[in-house]
């Protein structure tokens, strides 16, 4: 299985038989009335398309299932199957490491809250998580590697802007790239994207705001950070760090940030120094866990200090809806019962700091998919961005970066039935 990076699809194939692809790549059987639905595209186009591609040897086609009297339908899919993705997701609370199919089914996940800065520990959990989905490095198509930071996924040549800063931490196990020594432990080519961006993704693909044209996912449980879904792909801006909401400027005294700013939004409006907060104000030490606790009892003074909480965020979050007039906000569900209660809170400032208008087209919820966000997030990044060749031409043997697709080869002509 050959592997691309962003738009080397072959020249070749027209638009649509590439869109076609691109809808059968996570290995699901559709009818031509399921491609045509998905890709809002003339059903002569599509049946050309799909005669043209089993020409060539990438897709075919057999019967559906049975469901009704008379003709069944016919359904297509890929002639090979795409393979398995392997994901880890290395952040500062620790990793998760999972194989995932392409249409976003989970097979295996495992969480470890180790140093997230030692390869080892990774790469273990990593064994751990092919073993209990009863795969082998063989049976994968490539991994998806989630980093704070700046994604890595559109990297251009030389240096990473982060070299010199304290991201380095994270991108860098025992000296050297993360995606080097995963790509050589798995001899897979790896793909690197910000962990907040595969999580939102997720969520804007698989989970409750499936759908929704423009969708931010508010991160919460280490700093204060979102990712921003357009048109079911990630938006990750010049910089690559769309979506700091956490590095807005708030105080111009405030304390230097480890960004290089001074005064940023997370320092003062995060779950860390929430918890700081509460344990100064209460006496006794604070963690996730009885945030989730306490909110799910009704504990007045906690449900206040998150609400609290929900509508300072909420505040800055009100800008973005004005900007970008989104459809769906999802906070990150990693709380519990808290996010609901912080939900709840975004949506008040919401209400108050935007026009009627804007603020009653939004949704405003805690996120449907929890821990698994992530994980279906790398299957969505791979078919949003098709990564996978589908057309099957081959291991690339490049561990560690992208590889090359061999050309989709079509015939000139092909008749539509």
């Amino acid at each position: 299985m050959s592997i691309t990076s962003d738009g080397d699809l072959d020249n070749v194939a027209t638009g649509t038989e590439r869109a076609v692809l691109r809808v059968l790549s996570d290995g699901r059987r559709r009818t031509v009335a399921e491609v045509c639905a998905e890709l809002a595209t003339a059903r002569s186009s599509v049946v050309h398309a799909l005669n043209r591609l089993r020409a060539a040897g990438v897709v075919v086609e057999g019967p559906t299932q049975r469901t009704t009297r008379g003709r069944p339908a016919r359904a297509w899919s890929l002639a090979a199957s795409p393979g398995l993705l392997a994901v880890v997701v290395a952040a500062a609370h620790g990793f998760l490491a999972g194989v995932v199919r392409p249409d976003g089914e989970i097979l295996a996940a495992v969480h470890g809250t180790a140093d997230c800065t030692a390869p080892g520990t990774a790469l273990e959990l990593l064994d751990r998580a092919l073993t209990r989905a009863a795969v082998t490095s063989r049976d994968i198509a490539l991994a998806v590697l989630g980093l704070p930071g700046p994604s890595m996924f559109a990297r251009t040549p030389g240096p990473p802007s982060f070299a010199a800063s304290h991201l380095r931490r994270f991108r860098e196990w025992d000296g050297r790239p993360a995606a080097d020594v995963l790509g050589e432990h798995l001899a897979r080519p790896v793909f690197c994207e910000n962990d907040a961006n595969l999580a939102a993704l997720g969520e804007a693909v698989y989970g409750d705001a499936a759908g929704a044209a423009t969708m931010l996912h508010v991160s919460l449980t280490h700093g204060t950070g979102a990712g921003v879904v357009i048109g079911g792909r990630l938006h990750r801006g010049g910089s690559r760090l769309a979506g700091e909401i956490g590095h807005l400027h708030v105080d111009d005294g405030g304390q230097l940030c480890e960004c290089g700013a001074r005064g940023c939004f997370w320092q003062t409006t995060s779950i860390p120094a929430l918890l700081s907060e509460l344990a100064v104000a209460h006496g006794r030490t604070f963690t996730v866990r009885d945030l989730d606790a306490a909110a799910a009892s009704g504990e007045l003074e906690i449900v206040r200090a998150l609400r609290g909480f929900g509508r300072s965020l909420g505040r800055r979050v009100a800008d973005f809806v004005v900007f970008l007039d989104p459809e769906a906000i999802v906070v990150d569900p990693s709380l519990g019962a808290a996010s609901d209660v912080i939900a709840a809170g975004i949506r008040e400032a919401v209400h108050q700091y935007t026009p009627p208008m804007m603020a009653a087209s939004v949704r405003i919820s805690s996120g449907s998919l929890g821990t698994t966000a992530h994980l279906k997030g790398a299957a969505a990044l791979v078919r949003t961005e098709n990564l996978l060749d589908v057309a099957g031409s081959g291991p690339t043997g490049v561990p560690g970066g992208p590889g090359v697709r061999r050309p989709v080869r079509v015939p000139p002509t092909a008749d539509a039935r």
